[in-house]
């Protein structure tokens, strides 16, 4: 008999067509995924106690079955690169070596195994790099035979005035944000028939693994409507590991609870996704063609006025999808956060304030186009009123959140005015 369960041997595979094969190999993919999600919620429950490779190992491999069972994707994975000659240095030749450039194509060729029907590229953006990463970086995909990885200029973007970048004449008034809009949009020109073009956008160190793609694939492929999957550090089921292991959340869990409050009050057509910040998004292109001629911020807030013009011109919160992740962080040689600061504290406080900055900028660029409820209004007036000292206050003073941020918290005008000495 041709039983679904009975393996598929050289004597069986003649009884079954090719569709019936494909057929049945898509549902043991999606019973192995399934069988995969209940072990990793199995580990979850001793999220501290395990070693971080336990919790990542447990998500690759469900990514790697969740990908076999979907349709054929070409993903364009996309990379900025300012000041990387270290990272992209193997740890022989510098402490703080990653060799990402082998690393994020060995990860993406691991998952891609899984999906003959699919492929990928990795695409790197020079943003006007003072230590020439583009070149470094060309030289090292050549001398290792680093495959399908391409480098892009995005000084050669302004030069030709590429659509949303006619208005700079230098790299040097963008960073981050407009390296990786170019990137996706010279990306979303791209043609593959048959295949489901997906552009993400992750960062040069190792933090998430890209192996973690297929869940971003997935969850794009499981509707015509769906057009952006944001890889979640904090939603139920990710792990945010720093470096006291898998903890699940960074420290600072009253300044990611503020600044998941600042988001619902002022973006909430955001929705209730928590983690808006993390380098690992992912789009269809047809997305991407919609929404980056409209990108004004080419910082490193620029990613959620990807999301913000998603909401508003792709279908709106359904239109957004989440998936948690492991997500193991690497600060040594970041661009965002300053290294050796003698009050890392300070400079926590400092980055959530010019982001509140960032997020209270989305707001009024977008206010008419939101729902914002009047009794919204005094809390953001107070918002608008804040100082770095003020904030910093504020954020001291606020009682202690145990072991976890107390997310969906809703905070009051004069709470906060309390704890900032108002």
């Amino acid at each position: 008999s041709r039983g679904r369960g009975s393996p598929l041997t050289g004597s069986t595979i003649a009884a079954y067509s090719s569709a019936e094969i494909v057929a049945i190999g898509k549902e043991r993919s999606i019973k192995k995924a399934k069988k995969n999600r209940h072990s990793e919620s199995a580990l979850l429950q001793k999220q501290r106690e395990l070693p971080t490779m336990i919790h990542l190992a447990a998500k690759l491999a469900t990514s790697k079955t969740i990908m076999a069972s979907c349709p054929p994707v070409f993903v364009s994975m996309v990379v900025a690169m300012y000041n990387e000659k270290n990272r992209m240095s193997t740890k022989e030749e510098h402490e703080n070596g990653e060799n990402f450039l082998v690393m994020k194509a060995r990860e993406m060729g691991w998952l891609f195994e899984a999906a003959p029907n699919s492929s990928w590229e990795m695409i790197y953006v020079d943003d006007g790099c003072p230590v020439e990463s583009g070149k470094l970086a060309t030289e090292r995909i050549a001398a290792k035979g680093i495959r399908n990885s391409k480098i892009l200029y995005l000084q050669d973007g302004i030069n030709n005035k590429e659509t949303n970048f006619d208005d700079i004449k230098d790299t040097k008034d963008s960073q981050k944000g407009g390296a990786v809009t170019y990137g996706m949009w010279m990306a979303s020109k791209e043609e593959h028939p048959g295949q489901e073009h997906i552009i993400v956008f992750t960062d040069a160190d190792l933090a998430a693994n890209l192996a973690q793609t297929g869940f971003l694939c997935s969850n794009l492929c499981s509707s015509p409507t769906r057009m952006s999957c944001v890889g979640s550090r904090y939603d139920e089921g990710g792990i945010f590991c720093n470096e006291k292991g898998a903890m699940g959340v960074t420290k600072n869990f009253e300044l990611l609870a503020f600044r998941d409050f600042q988001k619902r009050l002022l973006l909430p057509v955001l929705g209730k996704g928590r983690d808006t910040q993390c380098g690992f998004k992912a789009f269809k292109a047809e997305a991407v063609r919609k929404i980056v001629p409209f990108v004004t911020d080419r910082k490193f807030s620029f990613d959620m006025q990807l999301l913000m013009l998603v909401a508003l011109n792709c279908g709106g919160e359904p239109a957004m999808g989440s998936e948690a992740i492991v997500y193991v962080d690497s600060l040594a040689e970041s661009n965002f956060y300053q290294q050796g600061s003698a009050d890392p504290m300070a400079e926590s406080y400092k980055s959530y304030f010019n982001m509140l900055g960032r997020i209270l900028a989305l707001h009024d660029l977008y206010a008419n186009q939101m729902t914002i409820s009047a009794d919204s209004k005094p809390m953001i007036e107070f918002l608008r009123s804040l100082t770095l000292e003020t904030f910093s206050k504020m954020m001291g003073t606020m009682p202690r959140m145990d072991g976890k941020p107390d997310w969906g918290r809703d905070f009051s005008v004069a709470d906060c005015k309390g704890w900032a000495g108002l």
